[in-house]
């Protein structure tokens, strides 16, 4: 089971929207995918509710458990699950190091800007000091190729040895009117631009190891059921907390 937090040490980069697609990408892909929502302005778990509550497709989306992360990861281990995604708070909290002390690997989500880039070395070192593989996304980029600061950004990066890649997600209206839907940009407008570099930012992370995951079996998954945020050793009765929502997983 791959798991993997998901940092930001500024607020609004769009770490949170970029937990919600790569988990839709996930469920593109057929797997199964649990959101663990640490952050005190919970965006990902509300975007679950309601995705739920409307019947669409969805990862299981809770809130940390009372018995720790480690024993609630182990829980979804148990139930098959093949990616685990910590969307974290925006500061350096014992959050943060409880979750990547769980993770099997770290992406840094962070806005083209020099005061955001200045906040990524924090998180690097971090992530570098518990010896988690790590890349960064740069989110919320100008869409018009011709501006200089994705470019920029990118160097910046690389001259702190971070893995950086190789699309940039652009700004773009999509984003807020999609959360509004209860959906992700590559599900709202399929045939859009969103989409196509969530695709890739997929793909990168599967080559780059950070988010790879064993080859998948329908038949398998399909037997294993839908997933619940029991605790670990329940059997039969699976108790659902106020934290839950209810997952359905679509090829």
């Amino acid at each position: 089971m791959i798991v993997v937090s998901v940092l930001a040490r500024k607020g609004g980069t769009g770490k949170s929207s970029a937990v919600r697609c790569l988990a839709v990408e996930a469920l593109k892909a057929g797997r199964r995918v649990v959101i663990i929502d640490t952050d005190p302005q919970p965006t990902c778990y509300r975007w679950g509710q309601r995705r739920s509550a409307a019947g669409i497709p969805v990862p299981l989306v809770v809130v940390p458990a009372p018995g720790g992360l480690a024993a609630q990861i182990e829980g979804y281990r148990a139930q098959g699950v093949d990616l685990v995604l910590v969307d974290t708070p925006p500061t350096a909290t014992p959050a943060v190091n409880a979750a990547l002390d769980h993770s099997t690997g770290a992406l840094v989500v962070t806005r083209p800007n020099p005061e955001d880039l200045e906040s990524v070395q924090e998180s690097l070192r971090v992530a570098s000091a518990q010896k988690r593989r790590t890349g960064v996304i740069l989110w919320q980029a100008p869409p018009d190729k011709r501006v200089k600061a994705v470019a920029l950004a990118r160097e910046a990066l690389e001259a702190m040895g971070a893995d950086v890649c190789p699309t940039a997600i652009s700004a773009s209206i999509s984003y807020p009117y999609a959360y509004a839907e209860a959906l992700t940009p590559q599900e709202r407008e399929p045939e859009g631009r969103a989409r196509a570099e969530l695709a890739d930012v997929w793909g990168w992370l599967q080559r780059s190891g950070i988010m790879a995951t064993v080859p998948y079996d329908i038949k398998t998954a399909a037997s294993l059921g839908p997933l619940t945020d029991a605790p670990v050793g329940t059997k039969g009765k699976r108790g659902r907390s106020k934290a839950s929502s209810k997952a359905e997983v679509t090829a």
